[in-house]
C-alpha cells in the first residue's frame, strides 16, 4: 500500500493506492518545474499539477519529500505530515459522500471557487484530514500528520493545497 495513508479508512486507502499506482506517480519528479506545461491535456492526471516545490511553499516547509504514491512534509519543530494526492475521473462527490459516511468520517460539505466539495475528518484522528472538489471527477488532497495531534492543521494544509491545484488548473 502507498505510505501516508494511516488516518483513513480502508476502502479510501485501498481507492488511493490503485490510483497513485496505475498512475504512475514516482520518486523521481521534475524539482525545477512549477507544473506541467501547458499543452498537457490532463493537468490533474497522475501526480498532479503541483511540483514538489509549489507543494513545499504552498505548505510553507523547506522542501517535501517524495514518497511512491505522495509526499513527506517536515514542519520545522512542528512535526512530520504525509500528503497524497488522487483524482478519478467519473467519480462523482455524492459517492465519495457516501463512502465517507460508510467509514465513519465527519463530512462538511463546501464550495471550493465554484465548485462543490467536502472536508473528510475522521473522529478517531484529529491529525488527518482530507478536501475533495468534483467537476467531471474527484480531485482529493490527503494530509497526515504522523503524530496524530491537529497541529500544523491538515484542513488548513489540505485545503491551501486544493487552492493551489485548482489555480494551476485554471480557476
Amino acid at each position: 500500500m502507498v505510505r501516508g495513508m494511516r488516518g483513513i479508512g480502508p476502502f479510501a486507502a485501498a481507492l488511493i493506492a490503485t490510483i497513485c499506482v496505475t498512475a504512475g506517480c514516482s520518486s523521481h519528479t521534475q524539482q525545477n518545474a512549477a507544473v506541467r506545461p501547458v499543452d498537457d491535456p490532463n493537468l490533474l492526471a497522475g501526480c498532479g499539477p503541483l511540483s514538489d516545490s509549489v507543494i513545499a511553499a504552498t505548505l510553507r516547509v523547506p522542501a517535501v519529500e517524495s514518497e511512491g504514491g505522495g509526499w513527506r512534509a517536515t514542519y520545522p519543530g512542528a512535526g512530520t505530515a504525509e500528503l497524497t494526492y488522487a483524482w478519478l475521473r467519473g467519480d462523482t462527490l455524492a459517492r465519495d459522500v457516501d463512502v465517507a459516511n460508510q467509514q465513519g468520517y465527519r463530512v462538511e460539505k463546501i464550495v471550493i471557487k465554484r465548485f462543490g466539495g467536502m472536508y473528510w475528518r475522521t473522529p478517531r484522528d484529529p491529525g488527518s484530514c482530507a478536501v475533495t472538489v468534483a467537476d467531471t471527477g474527484t480531485v482529493t488532497w490527503w494530509v497526515n500528520n504522523r503524530d496524530h495531534t491537529d497541529r500544523p492543521d491538515p484542513c488548513a494544509a489540505a485545503m491551501n493545497l486544493m487552492q493551489a491545484t485548482l489555480s494551476v488548473d485554471g480557476v
